[in-house]
């Protein structure tokens, strides 16, 4: 063999190996140190190794799908993770599109400037719940004029602008499952629920069957995988990657199956 053939060969052997060795990015992922089911379980910055929350589990599995990358997690408050995206100290969090947000994260948009929905991590339908007696208050609460419904609101939930103008007395609560004790118990009306994953009903209201959700949801929304600046102009290629995987996996039935496991 000429000596020009094994300094290829060598080559070869080099670029190979550098392609099998290669160290895999780590993204740097923080979430919420709160209960917020079944997004994420448990509180404080532990992170659970098992039932960590349909969020994490599928980040866990994008993490076994490529090899490029390594995922590891953290858990903060969810200003704080904000904050230390926008200032680079952790890499992605999962989020909403709010108008301004953009600034301080990479989100997927197209060319055009259109936020791409199909790169979503999930698309979740919040519902109003309460019994039937509720139900009928509710439909008829414009001729009678009645002046306040009591609704438990847990943390990691909203009441978007449609409702802003509802008669509706807001009693905030640290967890969902608060929240129901108190709707179980009557001392508040009203509560609400992820009522949609995708385009399934689902419910997570563990006790009195009788209460159920009032559709048409009155919101929607997509969680994005989104980045900061700094890890999505040294990672593009990676990041996009990260989408196409999202867009192409079905992570319902992973959110169904811990809103069932809650109702039981």
């Amino acid at each position: 063999m000429s000596i020009s053939s094994l300094n290829y060969l060598f080559i070869i052997i080099l670029m190979f190996s550098s392609a099998v060795f290669a160290k895999p990015q780590t993204l740097l992922f923080c979430y919420e140190d709160k209960d917020i089911a079944p997004m994420f379980l448990g509180v404080g910055q532990e992170v659970p190794i098992d039932k960590p929350g349909a969020s994490i589990e599928v980040l866990r599995k994008l993490d076994a799908e490529l090899d490029s990358l390594k995922v590891e997690f953290v858990r903060k408050p969810w200003r704080r993770c904000l904050n230390d995206l926008e200032f680079n100290k952790v890499d992605a969090v999962i989020a909403s599109y709010r108008r301004g947000r953009e600034r301080i994260a990479a989100y997927p948009f197209n060319e055009k400037g259109d936020l791409q929905s199909q790169f979503a991590v999930s698309r979740f339908s919040s519902c109003l719940i309460g019994n039937s007696k509720f139900h009928k208050e509710w439909h008829s609460r414009e001729v009678f004029q009645k002046k306040a419904f009591t609704i438990a609101i847990p943390n990691g939930y909203g009441l978007n602008s449609t409702l802003k103008d509802e008669p509706l007395f807001i009693h905030n609560t640290f967890s969902k499952a608060k929240a129901f004790e108190l709707l179980d118990k009557g001392v508040v009306q009203a509560s609400v629920d992820l009522c949609k994953v995708d385009d399934l009903n689902v419910s997570s209201y563990p006790h009195n069957k009788n209460v159920k959700a009032i559709y048409p949801p009155y919101e929607t929304t997509n969680g994005y995988l989104i980045f900061s600046k700094q890890f999505y102009t040294e990672n593009s290629a990676l990041s996009l990657e990260m989408w196409q995987w999202l867009s192409r996996f079905d992570s319902a039935p992973v959110y169904v199956k811990y809103l069932q496991a809650f109702e039981q």
